[in-house]
């Protein structure tokens, strides 16, 4: 199963499971994976899933979201992504 390494701390880790269809991301209370960070926006990406693969949205963030350094709006992801929610830090595993 496919899941997302969200960097917390300096050397400490969560990991999210990722499921089929939508799952959003930010740092609302409301968002499905919530990174409690003020660079990273309430509303700040999302995630599809479509039988096969994982699609990453920027939700028109204030700080962006980049891949493997570079800043995206709509992206298909790929074992071992480097993300970044504005300043946050994570791994995309499949």
């Amino acid at each position: 199963m496919a899941f997302l390494r969200i960097q917390i701390e300096n050397n400490q880790y969560k990991d999210y499971d990722l499921k089929e269809g939508r799952t959003s991301i930010g740092r609302s209370p409301d968002s499905d994976i919530v990174i409690e960070n003020p660079s990273v926006s309430n509303e700040h990406a999302r995630l599809n899933f479509d039988q096969h693969h994982f699609f990453l949205t920027d939700l028109r963030s204030s700080n962006g979201t980049f891949l493997n350094g570079k800043k995206i709006l709509h992206v298909k992801l790929a074992d071992g992504d480097m993300i970044n929610f504005a300043s946050v830090p994570v791994t995309f595993f499949k």
